[in-house]
């Protein structure tokens, strides 16, 4: 019995998988298990460590910035491609530098390129999925992220010093390697439309969504306020999840006396679990709203948080981030499909760039702010009280939302 294959916009979302393993999984998320490396090798404080991983997102608001001018000239494609390979230099820099003002300016660079192919992997799904499968596609698309953590959580704490540089220089130089590999092949595989292979994109063909036009997405008039008030539960998901990624490995280790391979594994399981996570909740915001998916995702990661805070010992680590990692990157992918739901596919990329310039700014906030109260009260805890209760604000707006988006019914195409 002959199987067939897959449609296209599954490689394609496979590809854009791999973008977000190499742009975000490795060359953020593993910042967090790199950086006890660093910082003890280096001996940085927490504040230093805080504005460390705030270049990075710096960069990449800057990047983030200009997206709704650069995506109007690069394709997404463009935008993979080229991101990854100011990627590879700018991780090949750290690798090589100890010097804590290059590596800071490379890491800003590195946000640059990572915001670019963020964003170009996140909307290549507006175009090759169909509503009904969108956030689904996307999911899949996040899930690069937890891959990135899963690998290094598994692979930083086993990686030996050799050839005269640290442990941590040597994982950077494997990051830029990979990120080179990746371009390569994004650059092969990527198409920026279904129509360039005569294809249609994958998922229901007629969704009836009655609310909306028939071109998709919301009257311009109505753009903004959806966009601000999306944007708002970005920037606080951006803030609170990225303080979590940036400082939960220090934390098992200097706060919870962890060793370094067992708070490598707790990191990898995180990843484990979040390579679920967008897909998951991407089917839960296809079936039942946008707003259910983006509260019980907030609602998770509250919880998650705030056992982090409290301090109930290994019981309570071990539960926040098997909470943390199950909800962990279903936003991002809840956010590319409701952009493309709201504005339709055509207005997809420029609307989630102003998404992701309100993440950015949340994510520069987060790390620095927790960085800077935990060099005043001395731990994390604190951090980690003020991200709950922020993520229970994401919570409400996220009730608050209009459901008035497409619903897709549910279906399986032939």
């Amino acid at each position: 019995m002959r199987i067939p294959a897959p449609h296209y916009a599954w490689i394609v979302a496979g590809t854009c998988t791999l973008v977000v393993l190499s742009a975000v999984g490795l060359a953020r998320f593993a910042f967090g298990i790199i950086l006890p490396l660093m910082a003890a090798d280096l001996r940085l404080g927490y504040n230093e460590q805080g504005i460390l991983g705030a270049s990075y997102f710096l960069g990449y608001l800057a990047m983030v910035a200009l997206m709704p001018w650069v995506s109007s000239r690069l394709s997404a494609r463009r935008l993979c491609v080229g991101g990854l390979l100011v990627i590879a230099p700018g991780l090949l820099v750290m690798a090589l530098s100890r010097d804590y003002a290059v590596l800071s300016a490379s890491y800003f660079a590195v946000g640059i390129g990572s915001g670019a192919a963020f964003v170009g992997a996140m909307t290549l799904p507006a175009f090759w999925f169909q509503p009904s499968h969108r956030a689904r596609g996307a999911g899949l698309v996040t899930a690069g992220a937890g891959l990135g953590i899963l690998s290094s959580g598994l692979l930083v704490p086993r990686v030996p010093a050799a050839m005269g540089l640290a442990q941590w220089q040597l994982v950077w130089l494997g990051f830029a390697i990979a990120a080179l590999a990746i371009a390569l092949i994004a650059a092969v595989v990527l198409r920026d439309r279904p129509e360039e292979i005569g294809l249609a994109p994958f998922g229901q063909a007629k969704p009836k969504h009655a609310s909306l036009s028939r071109s998709g997405g919301h009257a311009a008039g109505k753009v903004w306020p959806i966009l601000l008030h999306l944007g708002a539960i970005y920037a606080l998901f951006a803030a609170t999840a990225l303080t979590y990624t940036t400082f939960i490995v220090t934390t098992m280790v200097n706060e919870f006396a962890v060793p370094k391979v067992t708070a490598g594994l707790l990191w990898a399981a995180v990843g484990g679990l979040s390579m679920v996570s967008g897909t998951l909740f991407g089917h839960i915001s296809d079936r039942f709203g946008d707003h259910v998916g983006m509260a019980l995702t907030m609602a998770i990661q509250s919880a998650a948080f705030g056992l982090a805070a409290v301090g109930l010992g290994a019981p309570g680590l071990y539960a926040s981030t098997v909470l943390f990692g199950i909800s962990a990157w279903s936003m991002p992918s809840i956010m590319a499909a409701a952009s493309g739901r709201y504005l339709g596919a055509e207005r997809a990329a420029s609307g989630f760039a102003v998404l992701t310039l309100m993440f950015a700014g949340g994510q520069v906030l987060g790390p620095a702010g927790a960085g800077m109260l935990a060099e005043w009260t001395g731990s994390f805890a604190a951090s980690y009280g003020v991200a709950a209760c922020l993520a229970l604000l994401a919570v409400l707006l996220s009730l608050l939302l209009a459901p008035g988006k497409p619903r897709p019914v549910r279906h399986t195409p032939r």
